[in-house]
């Protein structure tokens, strides 16, 4: 079973074909911390919390259920790359992922909005965040047309 799962991973030799070769860290490093920080940042924000959260929403219970939806998410996007074959899951968790970011950017920025503009650079910080998975959401899109071309 583990030889199954192991073959059909990002990190099996076999996974990466010569011709995306100058990707592979990407794949299998890059990508792979970056849903692993995203796990561990809705895990702390259910733990810890989040004071813009709070001053959102108010309720320690809805910022603790956020986290742990972020952390979910991040764990589907995490799954997405290590297994290809769930490049659906991916695509699909990307988009919530980086719309959950935006969100909070945005949240950040709009509730902030009254003269205090000491949180902006936190925004600032979440959104340096999108690049790479939107990066990914391209390459998922390269790769879904190549195959159809193949077909």
């Amino acid at each position: 079973m583990f030889s199954r799962i192991w073959r059909r991973s990002i990190w099996h030799p076999d996974s990466i074909t010569p011709d995306e070769w100058k990707f592979r860290w990407l794949k299998r490093i890059w990508l792979p911390a970056y849903d692993l920080f995203a796990i561990a940042a809705g895990i702390w924000a259910a733990a810890f919390g989040s004071p813009i959260l709070y001053h959102l929403l108010g309720d320690t219970g809805a910022v603790d259920a956020l986290g742990i939806v972020f952390a979910g998410i991040a764990t589907a996007c995490l799954l997405g790359v290590a297994f290809p074959d769930l490049y659906k899951l991916e695509i699909a968790s990307k988009i919530l992922l980086v719309s959950a970011l935006g969100a909070y950017a945005a949240a950040i920025v709009i509730f902030n909005a009254q003269g205090d503009s000491t949180s902006w650079f936190v925004a600032f910080v979440v959104l340096m965040t999108l690049p790479l998975p939107l990066f990914r959401l391209n390459l998922l899109g390269e790769e879904i047309k190549e195959r159809r071309e193949q077909e």
